[in-house]
């Protein structure tokens, strides 16, 4: 019993630097892949008067990805399909560093309107839905997306202040926060006629839906066998 006790606490204790050393590695990885991206991008793009759209183009697009992974990933998480395979503290790790990647690069999305020489953006019309120059009833459902999944990332840090039960109501806006930005993508982006662009919002929505449902059906079969 004394050993198991040891190494027990051995493994506890190792736990806590082999999470942070993965994440410093997987940031500096993701870190690395954005910087490249962005510098090819530059050198293609270079500074022209269209510079900002393509910024926004660009970030808007990688944003909805990262997005999509966070909420496929907490899907995951929660239907316990990847319980064994990856750490407990690692997968919320890798759950919290998705979100925020896509928060950052959501408010690069944003920011770089304010330099967009075809529509006059001002910083109150990115700050207020449904008041801005270009689809304005689009771009607010992007707007309001946009601080649901600040809203539900920052809960993290209040989990242990407001409890288990409402931290996870908190966490259902999510779904809304997913849904808004996906129509707010097709129905507001430039680019959500083309083929690809299509593929890739139908793809990430039925990639939700079909976790939501499976996280679902998991949780009744769950309720009942504790009920039996």
């Amino acid at each position: 019993m004394m050993i198991y006790s040891k190494n027990n606490e051995q493994r506890i204790r190792l736990t806590p630097v082999i999470t942070f050393m993965l994440s410093l590695v997987l940031g500096v990885a993701i870190g690395g892949v954005l910087i490249a991206g962005g510098a090819a991008a530059g050198s293609l793009v270079q500074v022209d008067p269209k510079t900002a759209w393509y910024i926004t183009r660009s970030t808007g697009t990688v944003a909805y990805l990262l997005l999509t992974a966070s909420t496929a990933w907490g899907l995951l998480l929660s239907a316990k399909l990847i319980k064994e395979a990856v750490p407990a503290p690692l997968a919320l790790a890798m759950h919290n560093t998705l979100s925020w990647l896509a928060i950052s690069l959501t408010g690069i999305h944003v920011f770089a309107l304010l330099f967009d020489n075809y529509y006059t953006y001002r910083l109150v019309d990115l700050v207020f839905p449904f008041i801005g120059p270009y689809r304005p009833e689009w771009v607010g459902l992007g707007i309001i997306g946009f601080y649901l999944m600040a809203l539900t990332s920052a809960s993290f840090s209040w989990r242990k202040r407001i409890g288990q039960t409402w931290w996870k109501r908190l966490h259902k806006l999510t779904f809304a926060a997913f849904g808004l930005v996906s129509v707010h993508g097709l129905m507001a982006g430039t680019d959500s006629t083309d083929l690809g662009m299509k593929a890739l919002f139908l793809g990430s929505t039925l990639l939700v839906l079909f976790l939501t449902n499976y996280r679902l059906v998991a949780g009744q079969k769950q309720r009942r066998s504790r009920q039996a």
